[in-house]
């Protein structure tokens, strides 16, 4: 008689939506990384561009060239403000997805410690079944004598 857990369908199915949220979590981690990087970027620019044009001020140039760096520095305002909120969108996704794995990775904590405890009383009714059959043999072999 082999051991047989009566819930191993349901722990395959929430072993299953474990990686599956896991797999989600990988991609949050991903994408809250690229945005990061492009924030990264975008600020490192606009302070790049800012000192440029803070050392042009102190040089003689062209109204028309202070007029063109500040759109651009407004423009990229405007993208970093974006892209900020996409960031916050992401982090607050990736947070989301990481409790949804933390409670997926519970349940099937859960279901593998019931296994564990059936499995268990399993040997443990195995190893009392054969201890009953051990002492029978032995009074049979005792009155056969």
């Amino acid at each position: 008689m082999a051991f047989q857990f009566n819930m191993e369908k349901l722990l395959s199915i929430k072993t299953k939506e474990k990686e599956v949220v896991q797999s989600e979590y990988g991609e949050s981690v991903k994408k809250f990384e690229q945005l990061a990087q492009s924030l990264y970027e975008l600020l490192k620019k606009k302070e790049e561009i800012e000192q440029h044009s803070g050392n042009q001020f102190k040089t003689k140039m062209v109204i028309n060239e202070i007029q063109q760096t500040q759109r651009f520095l407004l423009s990229l305002t405007q993208q970093i403000g974006s892209i900020q909120t996409q960031v916050q969108r992401a982090r607050e996704k990736m947070n989301h997805v990481h409790i949804q794995l933390l409670e997926k990775t519970m349940e099937v904590k859960k279901f593998e410690k019931m296994k564990e405890r059936q499995f268990s009383d399993y040997q443990q009714s195995l190893t009392a079944i054969e201890n009953k059959q051990n002492d029978e043999y032995s009074i049979l072999r005792y009155i056969n004598h």
